[in-house]
């Protein structure tokens, strides 16, 4: 089995890497620029290191994604499930951004899942199954403030995710995606302690999430247990929602 996976050298993305190679899957991971988080993820793995390839690849322009695909399908075959993590997050007004920022987030966050969604769906209708799964964030359906980008960009990709789910559905693919709420990762940093506390006592859990707790989720949504499930958006966020 092949996994393809955009972002996955580092927070949620690392930990579904661990979790599918940990349970027999081949791993393609797209990563834009962190070299060292890409060594350190491989010298955790280094038990399975001829089941994963890197590819240094940005998302959110299409030939790049064209030939990246290519490269996974030639090394580890058709892609079987695909998870479209990468991402980027402003925090601030609204005012203080300007058009190139709506286009730089929008072009990551919502086109690089066009992107991988383009090239893969030709194989998966072909074959008749596969499986996509996108990450997208509680403030895609609930709308964050000082997050305004980043949450439209989250609400275009849950909106994505249940049209595909009804047009590729006949052809055996499904197609859903996870929801985090607040998540160790490092679209934290820019928080201080004092807000991370805040956040904290938000949450109905009383503490913040786990990368491994997301990745328990994505591979379950893509193994046979959720044979029943597409179009959802399936939120994982400690009752902060």
């Amino acid at each position: 089995m092949h996994l393809l996976i955009s972002g996955g050298t580092k927070g949620i993305g690392a930990a579904t890497v661990r979790k599918f190679v940990d349970n027999g899957f081949n791993a393609t991971v797209l990563y834009s620029s962190d070299d060292k988080a890409k060594e350190a993820l491989l010298s955790d793995l280094n038990d399975h290191s001829g089941n994963l390839l890197f590819i240094k690849a940005d998302v959110s322009d299409p030939n790049a994604v064209k030939d990246a695909v290519a490269k996974a399908v030639l090394t580890f075959g058709e892609i079987d499930v695909l998870v479209s993590n990468a991402g980027i997050s402003y925090v601030g007004l609204s005012d203080t951004f300007d058009y190139s920022d709506y286009r730089k987030i929008m072009d990551i966050n919502f086109g690089g899942f066009f992107n991988l969604v383009h090239e893969i769906i030709p194989s998966m209708i072909s074959k008749k199954n596969g499986n996509i799964i996108a990450v997208s964030s509680m403030w895609g359906q609930e709308g964050a403030s000082c997050e305004a980008l980043y949450s439209a960009t989250k609400g275009a990709v849950d909106s994505y995710v249940r049209s595909l789910s009804k047009e590729l559905g006949p052809s055996g693919i499904r197609v859903n995606a996870v929801s985090p709420g607040v998540i160790k990762t490092d679209m934290l940093n820019c928080f201080s302690e004092e807000d991370l506390m805040g956040l904290e006592e938000e949450t109905s859990l009383g503490r913040i999430g786990n990368p491994s707790e997301v990745a328990d989720l994505i591979y379950y949504l893509a193994s046979d247990q959720s044979s029943f499930i597409t179009g959802q958006i399936v939120g994982i966020n400690g009752g902060f929602v």
